[in-house]
């Protein structure tokens, strides 16, 4: 179902597939083959997507191990996920996180609707890639699951994934999980940042989130950002951002401590209940206090 999903061209040989209201996966190509950053949400096959795009072998390299980001792992044989992704991807999210987050994207979707018409005519914020999407036609909610998979191999900080004219560097960026990496394409200085990254919540508040490991990953990114022409995200409305959002996030993270007067109780993706600070453009999440 192309269709459902909006596909864009980033530069040359990239593409973002989003999956609008849920998730974006970077499709990378070189002259050998394809590398496939991250599968969604597993709603509907996405490789027919990919086919359509390259013909060649497409590799898998999974940003973190959470859900929304590995739905389509068993439809490639070779899937690539950090060392310490690999028993988390052996393990299926429970029923109930994944009904939680059905349950919050249908708040989603009538937020959307309360404010989509003013947007079109006053505000000009919402784009194909901005405004959520309803499931796809035919989607089964109640059977809806994401079953294990298992990584062919592993990447860690510093491996180089040679696309054929086109070399990813591998980046370990600890923090949203431990097994959080980014990809760096040094031809075009793109980023392709997970969701260490986000133009909107950035979560710091899931169980194996930890805020120390975060601000270090959010520095060391921020000193790399003169070698970055624009990040690429996963989530939220602007899936891509100027380097300047490296140090943002990073000055973020070492004054979070510091910016707690201002924290809202929200909701996250799957209905818990978070605290978060919000900053310029982006925010964060952290557990209760």
């Amino acid at each position: 179902m192309a269709e459902w999903r909006r596909v864009t061209p980033i530069a040359r040989g990239i593409w973002s597939i989003t999956e609008a209201g849920h998730v974006t996966m970077w499709l990378i190509v070189g002259s050998e083959r394809a590398l496939l950053l991250d599968t969604g949400m597993g709603f509907v096959p996405v490789r027919p997507v990919v086919e359509v795009l390259t013909a060649l072998p497409v590799l898998v390299v999974n940003s973190h191990h959470h859900f929304d980001h590995v739905g389509g792992n068993h439809e490639f044989d070779e899937v690539l996920i950090h060392p310490y992704g690999v028993d988390r991807l052996a393990s299926s999210p429970p029923p109930s996180e994944l009904h939680g987050y059905l349950d919050q994207y249908d708040r989603v979707l009538a937020a959307a609707a309360s404010v989509r018409d003013v947007d079109h005519e006053l505000l000009h914020l919402f784009d194909a890639d901005s405004d959520p999407a309803p499931l796809p036609p035919g989607f089964d909610r109640d059977g809806w699951q994401i079953g294990p998979s298992r990584p062919r191999s592993t990447v860690g900080d510093g491996d180089r994934l040679d696309l054929g004219g086109r070399v990813l560097e591998v980046l370990h960026t600890p923090g949203h999980t431990p097994d959080g990496i980014c990809l760096h394409d040094s031809s075009t200085g793109i980023l392709f940042a997970g969701d260490t990254v986000s133009s909107g919540p950035i979560y710091a508040h899931e169980p194996d989130s930890d805020v120390a490991d975060f601000t270090a990953s959010a520095a060391r990114l921020a000193a790399m950002k003169d070698d970055v022409s624009l990040v690429a995200m996963s989530h939220f409305g602007r899936v891509t951002a100027p380097p300047y959002i490296l140090q943002s996030v990073a000055d973020a993270f070492a004054d979070l401590a510091y910016a707690r007067h201002r924290v809202r109780r929200v909701r996250d993706a799957v209905g818990d209940t978070v605290d978060e600070i919000t900053f310029d453009h982006f925010s964060i999440t952290t557990r209760p206090s």
